[in-house]
């Protein structure tokens, strides 16, 4: 545990410009995602209807199979949302769940005593490697409710207390919003496991980790009362299906190994660029751990391997492993660069730099966020939608052609369904 002397950086206080830079970057992809239009329509039915059909009425290639509705507070959330707000309320909905992504990094970083100037190149690559998969999806909420649970834990680790029981009902609304609540539950699991065995090993007593795993265990029991909600019904059943199915990991490209996706991808593309930025960012936070084991943070350094275990495993799991490694590679690296700290003149600190020299770099760095949230289309109201069958769209209704017609996925999971003629 961090002793309480230590002096805390926050970057909330050192460069907030910097946080609004990191969150463009994490909203950076506008493009609209082929789940999207399906989550708005099954999000306008149960607001219309108050429950879903048991089978998938807008499936071609499987009539009949059991639609399961494991995202449905998510779709009644979208569905909403684009009702009242057209467009632009779901690009705000993306740009809130990235936001908040962010700054729960933010306060998880500045937990650890690391730099400044560490926290902040952290926070970038971390943005860098969440914007790819800051989709219109359901997926948003599980970065955000995860970044929250890795604020508290990290809170817990180096100042001893926190309020963790936050994560019960946290657990209990986020598995109604998407299957990925699981992870928030192996991590606390994890941390609560590995606090409990630190414990008896430093001869403190187990009763620290048991309470955690105790707020783990009520967390996952939480999950069950949503049962009485008839559309939740179907979570822990996705999510068992979901992991267990082969077919998952053999036919699904977020599905597949680290490794696989590096080596199969076109040399010189961005897949290729950004899967080697997440092998030299896992293998920085490998290697500083290493060279400073005494970082007083175990239990979050397993929770940190299990998530990139997961990443290695799933391509899927990327962004989840860069949310949790990135205080555990703030704390390590800063270990690493403080002994050089020592040594610097007192004037290169953040503290000691002029104040409207500071002011003047703050107004740079917004300058800069805001020219590239304009240019990635952060700042415009619509989505993008290029790509997505339009014009085979428009055919259809002007001549007015009905029936089943089997579409390429990425066109949009509902595109044809959703442009039927009343």
């Amino acid at each position: 545990m961090v002793a309480a002397s230590t002096v805390r950086v926050s970057l909330w206080r050192y460069s907030p410009a910097l946080i609004l830079f990191a969150i463009v970057i994490a909203d950076a992809r506008q493009h609209s995602d082929p789940d999207l239009w399906g989550h708005v329509l099954w999000g306008r039915e149960l607001l219309a209807h108050g429950s879903l059909p048991r089978v998938n009425p807008y499936s071609y290639s499987a009539p009949g199979f059991p639609w399961l509705r494991h995202e449905w507070l998510s779709e009644v959330l979208m569905g909403s949302i684009f009702d009242k707000f057209g467009p632009f309320g779901l690009k705000l909905l993306k740009f809130l769940c990235s936001a908040g992504t962010i700054c729960f990094i933010v306060l998880a970083e500045s937990e650890t005593a690391a730099p400044a100037l560490v926290q902040a190149a952290i926070l970038l690559v971390v943005a860098l490697i969440l914007a790819p998969v800051m989709s219109f999806r359901p997926q948003l909420f599980d970065f955000i409710a995860l970044s929250a649970i890795i604020a508290l834990l990290t809170r817990h680790n180096w100042r001893g207390s926190a309020p963790l029981w936050i994560a019960i009902p946290l657990v209990a609304i986020w598995s109604n919003f998407h299957g990925g609540f699981f992870i928030g539950l192996v991590a606390m699991g994890v941390y609560g496991a590995t606090s409990l065995l630190s414990g008896i090993v430093a001869g403190h007593g187990p009763r620290r980790g048991l309470g955690i795993v105790a707020i783990t265990a009520a967390a996952a029991a939480s999950t069950l009362c949503t049962f009485l909600i008839p559309p939740a019904r179907d979570t822990w059943h996705t999510l068992i299906s979901s992991i267990l199915n082969p077919m998952t990991h053999s036919t699904i490209a977020d599905w597949r190994p680290l490794i696989a996706a590096l080596t199969t991808a076109d040399s010189g593309s961005i897949a290729k660029k950004y899967f080697v930025l997440v092998f030299f960012f896992s293998a920085a936070a490998v290697v500083s751990v290493i060279l400073t084991p005494k970082g007083a943070d175990a239990p979050l350094v397993a929770v940190a391997a299990v998530m990139l275990a997961a990443a290695f495993a799933a391509v899927r799991n990327i962004p989840i492993a860069a949310i949790v490694i990135a205080p555990v590679l703030a704390n390590h690296l800063g270990l690493l660069l403080r002994p050089r700290e020592v040594t610097t003149a007192p004037a290169s600190s953040a503290r000691a730099a002029p104040r409207a020299g500071r002011l003047v770099i703050e107004i740079l760095i917004a300058v800069v966020a805001i020219g590239f949230a304009r240019y990635s289309g952060v700042l415009s109201r619509g989505i993008d939608a290029s790509g997505n069958p339009a014009d085979a769209v428009n055919f259809m209704n002007s001549h007015r052609l009905t029936g089943n017609v089997l579409a390429d996925f990425g066109w949009g999971s509902t595109s044809f369904g959703m442009a039927r003629p009343a």
